[in-house]
C-alpha cells in the first residue's frame, strides 16, 4: 500500500509541475541528444494505439486494475520485491486511470532521444513504475525461482 501511494502521488505530482511550469516551453533540454521534457497528451495507449478511445480505454485500465489486485492476490506475498513490484504496476495503472478520468488523456512528459535519430515515444512516471515493476516481477518468476529451485536440489541429493 505504501509504494502505491507514493507512485501514485509521485506520478501524479510530477504531471502536475510539468504542466503548469512547461505546458507552453516547447522541448525542455536536459540532456542534450538525450533527454528533455515535453508536454504531451497521448489519448491512446502505447506507442500511440487506439487514439480517440478514450472511455474504452478507461473501462481496460479499470480491468487491468482488477488483473493485478488478482494476481497479487496469488502471487507469494511474502517475498518483498512481489510486493514492491506490484504496488509499482499498481500505481501506474492508477496514476495514467486518473489522467484518463479527469484529463481525457495521459499526461506524458519524458522525452528521450537514444542516438541515430531514434526518438522514444514521450512517456511519465506511472509508465516508468509499471515498466519496472514488470521487469522486477520478471526478474523474480524466472531468475529467482530457478535459483531457489536448483539450491533445493542440490541440498538433496
Amino acid at each position: 500500500m505504501i509504494v502505491t501511494f507514493c507512485g501514485v502521488l509521485l506520478d501524479l505530482v510530477t504531471k502536475w509541475i510539468i504542466f503548469e511550469k512547461f505546458k507552453d516551453a516547447g522541448r525542455v533540454v536536459i540532456i542534450r541528444d538525450f533527454l528533455g521534457i515535453i508536454c504531451s497528451e497521448n489519448e491512446g495507449i502505447i506507442f500511440g494505439f487506439a487514439q480517440g478511445r478514450n472511455n474504452v480505454l478507461i473501462f481496460f485500465c479499470i480491468a487491468a486494475i482488477g488483473a493485478i489486485l488478482w494476481f497479487y492476490k496469488c502471487f507469494d506475498r511474502s517475498r518483498l520485491f512481489s510486493n514492491i513490484a506490484f504496488g509499482m504496476i499498481l500505481s501506474g495503472a492508477i496514476g495514467n486511470l486518473w489522467d484518463r478520468i479527469f484529463h481525457h488523456h495521459v499526461r506524458d512528459f519524458i522525452d528521450v532521444h537514444l542516438g541515430m535519430g531514434y526518438h522514444w515515444p514521450t512517456f511519465n512516471i506511472a509508465d516508468s513504475l509499471i515498466c519496472i515493476g514488470v521487469g522486477i516481477l520478471f526478474y523474480e518468476t524466472v531468475f529467482l525461482k530457478k535459483r531457489k529451485k536448483s539450491l533445493t536440489q542440490n541440498t538433496v541429493l
